[in-house]
């Protein structure tokens, strides 16, 4: 069991295996196009478990029961939450659009775009997506070096909110966004020596949205690049926030306002 586990791509924890499951449903998706081989589950699973995940399960798709234990062994340091499902043999790549992908999503009917500028982090990158997603961002930018991988870990960490995203993997961000800005968006990126006035902002669905590094920030080339230069309004001690902290008083700021 433990080399099946180690070979495998998989999701882990219950929101997550039932996002995805979800999704798969609500698209109409066959289980047979699910990619899915096996599920472990602890034994005598919770009602959540059952009436969230094993009631959508097909009959073909294995249900193997193992002790929580035994999964802790199989994931450890992994909050595994009683539910890790197997698929078969999906690649990281599988995970991402292209640039094509993306002008054809955008081009005739424009929505936010999120662009993440080397994050390296997987729980950021996890809880950058969560969060994205609970604020109506469909549309991630992320660059193909330089870049945490989509994992399992983030998906955990995403809450199932993967699934619901279309990312986009691009070799060249600047150039990326110079396209976008012939067809209407506006680049928008925030640092210290950004401007504390979000009044002249255009509509969120014409904006490209710059995250930068955790340490680093948006790269030069792209903030000299952006059309607006923000920063958010510090009153403590400690001047930078974490990056996925900023990420959601950004979205809050440019989302949620009167417009």
């Amino acid at each position: 069991m433990e080399k099946k586990i180690n070979n495998s791509i998989f999701l882990f924890g219950r929101r997550n295996v039932g996002e995805f499951i979800k999704k798969n449903i609500s698209n109409n998706i066959s289980p047979d196009k699910w990619g899915v081989r096996e599920i472990l589950i602890k034994k005598n699973p919770s009602k959540d478990i059952q009436s969230e995940i094993i009631q959508y399960i097909p009959s073909f798709i294995k249900i193997t029961y193992i002790s929580n234990g035994d999964l802790d062994t199989l994931l450890p340091g992994k909050n595994h939450q009683g539910v890790v499902l197997l698929n078969q043999g999906r690649k990281e790549s599988s995970n991402y659009k292209n640039a094509d992908d993306l002008f054809t999503n955008v081009s005739e009917h424009k929505e936010t775009i999120l662009v993440l500028d080397r994050i390296m982090d997987t729980g950021n990158l996890g809880g950058i997506l969560r969060t994205a997603e609970c604020f109506g961002v469909n549309h991630i930018l992320v660059p193909e070096r330089d870049m945490a991988p989509i994992n399992e870990t983030v998906e955990r960490i995403s809450s199932g909110a993967i699934h619901y995203l279309n990312i986009y993997r691009v070799t060249n961000l600047n150039h990326i966004l110079e396209k976008l800005k012939d067809i209407g968006y506006w680049v928008v990126t925030t640092s210290d020596s950004g401007s504390e006035d979000w009044s002249g902002l255009p509509s969120s669905n014409e904006l490209a949205i710059v995250l930068g590094n955790e340490e680093k920030g948006v790269k030069k080339l792209l903030n000299d690049n952006s059309d607006f230069k923000l920063r958010i309004p510090m009153h403590g001690q400690i001047s930078s926030l974490n990056v996925t902290v900023s990420c959601g008083i950004v979205l809050d700021r440019i989302i949620n306002r009167s417009e």
